[in-house]
């Protein structure tokens, strides 16, 4: 299994090395510039997030971008945020937020062309996201398979990777047995995942803001009760995003390039910008043109990662123990154990997160599948993937974590160049709508 690991590492080392992390910083650059920082309209966005509208769609707008955040709140942002920091350094941190300043502009230009390109399904459902954008944009099906059938392996990933997580954390917290933490997670989600798409949102819109609040409260605790280390902690994180960490408790020191590159990796896995994934949940949304969604979904970003992963980064560097090679769930753990209770309100927060990112993940599998085989397959993909999610309790860590890496870097190719081939839609678009939706009410 060692060797199978190491062998996954090289291959990401690859995939993840410059033109990666260039192609998707490029992308996050350009369309700043040429939308004029949309990102600049962040509270007019987020008032539209909770604004209802009557235009066509099947879900609401609020209940699309839950969906996604369902879907992108996830263990992801306490244990990958902690596993990008105890392999690159306190800096990865920073680059995880630069990164993802420029991907809320990403994440609007994904969601514009998953509106503009969705169709309806045999059932009446609106359905979209990149494999429909290079479909019906583009014309290109071959490449439309390929990133739905990457899709979906990164939903069986992500099914092994939330699964590992609970598992990792119960264990080390109460001892319980793996099999115990991976068959109730399986009977939860199952019951959630079964009754389809309306169920899922309707979970969803209740679950997202509950645990979102509690882990920030719980984030915020841990600030406050080491307050005076904070300055060096941020300071800290500045300094190694730009000369690297050096090695503590005999372990190898973090290079500059490894800050950058786990920092900004875990930033995608955790915003999904430039993978393409949130897009399918935004196609989905009732709304009256591409730009009001897109203005929408660009707010995932901000709450996923520059309120979340930063609160829940900041905890790690600032409380973490850092001397004793831990990595992962293990390094979040030690920083939250700091704290009275802190180790039982972690384990509630991981249990949330790992039980939303599965619900909403499951939805973006279910219509990956559909799109290849062309038929209604999502019962028996959400079947596959309760199995899957039990398998994911018995492997390594290291080794599930760095699948979700290759599976994500695959899905970023298809659909960053659907982005840049159709970047004009993108910028005509938002001319054509943009003004409207910042001076006009719901409708």
């Amino acid at each position: 299994m060692q060797t199978i690991t190491d062998l996954i590492v090289r291959m990401n080392a690859f995939l993840w090395g410059v033109p990666m992390l260039a192609l998707i910083a490029g992308a996050g650059v350009y369309f700043t510039w040429k939308l004029k920082f949309i990102q600049r309209h962040l509270l007019r966005s987020v008032s539209l997030s909770v604004q209802e509208s009557r235009a066509a769609g099947s879900v609401s707008g609020f209940g699309a971008l839950v969906l996604a955040l369902a879907a992108m709140v996830g263990t992801g942002n306490i244990v990958g945020v902690a596993a990008a920091v105890s392999t690159g350094g306190a800096g990865a941190l920073f680059w995880m937020m630069l990164s993802a300043v420029f991907a809320m502009a990403v994440k609007y230009a994904e969601a514009v062309l998953a509106v503009k390109y969705r169709e309806k399904n045999e059932t009446g459902e609106y359905v979209g996201g990149p494999m429909y954008v290079l479909k019906n944009g583009l014309n290109m099906p071959k490449w439309a398979v390929i990133f739905a059938g990457a899709t979906a392996l990164m939903g069986f990933g992500d099914a092994l990777i939330q699964t590992n997580s609970l598992v990792a954390v119960y264990n080390s917290v109460l001892n319980v047995p793996a099999g115990w933490t991976t068959g109730i997670a399986v009977l939860l989600t199952g019951t959630v995942i079964l009754g389809g798409i309306k169920q899922i949102v309707a979970v969803c819109k209740w679950l997202v803001p509950f645990m979102a609040v509690l882990y920030m409260l719980l984030c915020l605790w841990i600030l406050v009760t080491h307050l005076p280390q904070l300055p060096d902690a941020l300071w800290r994180i500045i300094r190694e995003a730009f000369t690297g960490s050096a090695a503590l408790g005999g372990a190898v020191g973090v290079t500059v390039k490894e800050a950058v590159r786990y920092g900004v990796s875990r930033g995608v896995l955790s915003n999904e910008a430039g993978s393409g994934s949130g897009a399918i949940a935004a196609a989905a949304a009732k709304t009256p043109n591409p730009v009001r969604q897109g203005l929408i979904s660009a707010t995932t970003v901000f709450w996923d990662t520059l309120v979340i992963c930063f609160l829940s980064g900041v905890a790690v560097v600032v409380a973490g123990n850092f001397s004793g090679g831990l990595f992962g769930a293990e390094l979040a753990q030690s920083a939250f154990s700091s704290v009275t209770g802190g180790p039982v309100l972690l384990l509630a927060a991981l249990t949330l997160f790992a039980f939303s990112t599965l619900v909403g993940w499951s939805y973006y599998t279910a219509a990956a599948v559909r799109f290849v085989v062309r038929g209604k397959v999502e019962k028996p993909v959400y079947w596959m993937w309760l199995v899957v999610m039990g398998v994911g309790g018995f492997l390594s860590p290291k080794l599930v974590w760095e699948l979700a890496d290759t599976a994500i870097a695959v899905m970023c190719i298809p659909n960053l160049l659907s982005l840049w081939l159709l970047r004009g839609e993108v910028v005509s678009e938002t001319k054509k709508y943009l003004a409207d939706e910042l001076t006009q009410n719901t409708r």
